[in-house]
């Protein structure tokens, strides 16, 4: 049997104090989805400054 690393240890004991204490939930989706689609009209939404791959526009 191997002894488990501390980092290992670490990451294990904080994922079980994240789900001990869920996050609620801070905007419903029908909000959000309505904002960035609002967003998306008025033209506020431009290409991420990283070069990242996003879904091409329909």
């Amino acid at each position: 049997m191997s002894v488990p690393d501390p980092l290992t240890e670490l990451l294990c004991a904080w994922r079980r104090e994240i789900s001990a204490a869920p996050m609620p939930v801070l905007v419903d989706t029908a909000r959000a989805v309505r904002v960035v689609r609002e967003a998306i009209r008025a033209g506020r939404v431009h290409a991420s400054p990283d070069d990242a791959c996003t879904r091409t526009r329909n």
